[in-house]
């Protein structure tokens, strides 16, 4: 009789439980919910492409009831899975599969023959070049916020260098036409808006979400304020210039994959570059040691030589930096500077960050399942789903909710975030 050891039932039961409930839902109401001879069609020609097309793939006609079954029925085996063997790693990730699946699911449903909408048709490769975009915008964000707290303060202004990243970013490339320029321009304000928020935070041991919320509140007055008396009277600060897309030889031309991955702009491949930076960093070196050390024991910390202060204040200014390069990323894609032009991306990267459990690769995956859920709620009304697009819109924040209340696992941030710390 074995006697392995397995972990307690808690959050095991209760991931697997809800993975296999949407399964089920997606067999019985994508599945059995559509007819038996429709059909859908999947394309993956991308658009917007100049002077590299991937090797081409035709389009491939499925039928939409077997093939949401499949993918239902999957998805119940994963659930079952997780229930029984209980896997200590990769969690998340399956559920970032489930995510996945449910979404193609929904738009092999949605896009099928004698459908809801009008459009039999859905185009792979299309979504997954608009979820890749956005979701760049939310690993960059993620990404800030990891840097912060880490160290053990807590960066709610992410939305607001963003908004500052944005605004400031697409003003510099309208004038010099240079992205270059738009992208050291936007991390200069967004490192400000983070020596802001520490110098308050550390230095008078200011409420670091008052303080957050406060800079949010502030850049989106002031970017509001500027766009009306500067950007609408001047158009030419605002031209609406699109980055251009930088292919990789050879890897380029896969099919899928090509135009999803490796024919984006440079800062798709800065952000790559930094989530390897920070994780190697954080976990890695003598630096990362020192940052996690203040982050969780900060008076252990200080007991060893290291400067708590300094440290913080390095890393808060070093992740403004980085959400302020999320920001122009975010022009680079979406053109020109609207008010409201960053939609909450700062609060949804601050789920990924929890739903990445503080970690950058899990960042990477949380901010990839966001950041295709926000792109298809914002695109399928085009498929005219009879789901209101504000529902799907929540998404992010209801799986927020239930990772913070412990329904999918109780997450542990560090010790000392948010804390302020007091020298002797």
């Amino acid at each position: 009789m074995s006697h392995r050891a397995r972990k307690p039932l808690g959050r095991d039961t209760a991931i697997g439980g809800i993975i296999a409930v949407v399964g089920m839902f997606m067999t019985w109401v994508f599945g059995f919910g559509a007819v038996g001879r429709a059909h859908s069609t999947l394309t993956f020609d991308p658009v917007n492409l100049s002077g590299t097309v991937p090797w081409h793939l035709a389009n491939l006609t499925v039928s939409s009831r077997w093939t949401d079954v499949v993918l239902g029925l999957l998805v119940v085996a994963l659930g079952a899975e997780i229930l029984w063997r209980r896997p200590r790693r990769w969690v998340t990730a399956r559920l970032g599969l489930v995510a996945v699946f449910f979404f193609f699911a929904l738009l092999i449903w949605a896009g099928r023959t004698h459908g809801p909408s009008q459009i039999n048709f859905v185009n792979v490769t299309s979504i997954l070049v608009g979820a890749a975009a956005v979701a760049m915008v939310l690993i960059f964000g993620s990404l800030s916020g990891v840097l912060c707290e880490r160290a053990g303060v807590v960066n709610i202004a992410i939305e607001g260098q963003f908004i500052g990243g944005v605004f400031f970013g697409a003003v510099i490339q309208s004038e010099t036409n240079n992205w270059f320029y738009a992208g050291i321009g936007a991390a200069v304000v967004g490192a400000l808006l983070g020596s802001i928020l520490a110098f308050l935070a550390l230095r008078y041991q200011s409420d670091q979400i008052i303080v957050g919320v406060v800079i949010v509140t502030m850049m989106s007055g002031l970017s509001s304020y500027l766009n009306l008396q500067v950007l609408t009277p001047y158009p030419q600060y605002n031209a609406g210039n699109l980055a251009p897309n930088i292919a990789i030889p050879l890897l380029a031309k896969i099919p899928i994959l090509g135009p999803v991955l490796f024919y984006e702009s440079g800062f798709f491949y800065v952000m790559i570059v930094l989530v390897a930076v920070i994780s190697f960093g954080l976990f890695k070196t003598r630096w990362g040691l020192r940052v996690r050390a203040v982050g969780e024991h900060p008076d252990a910390a200080a007991a060893v030589g290291i400067n708590v202060i300094r440290t913080r204040y390095i890393n808060v200014i070093m992740g403004g930096a980085v959400a302020g390069m999320g920001g122009v990323a975010l022009i680079a894609f979406a053109g020109q500077f609207t008010v409201g032009i960053t939609q909450g991306y700062g609060y949804i990267a601050l789920a990924g960050l929890i739903f990445g459990r503080w970690r950058p690769s899990g960042a990477v995956v949380a901010a990839t399942i966001f950041g295709l859920s926000v792109y298809l709620a914002d695109n399928l009304q085009t498929f005219q789903i009879p789901v209101p697009t504000e529902i799907l819109g929540m998404f992010p924040y209801v799986i927020t909710i239930a990772v913070v209340s412990g329904l999918i696992g109780r997450v542990r941030a560090p010790a000392a975030d948010g804390l302020p710390y007091k020298r002797d």
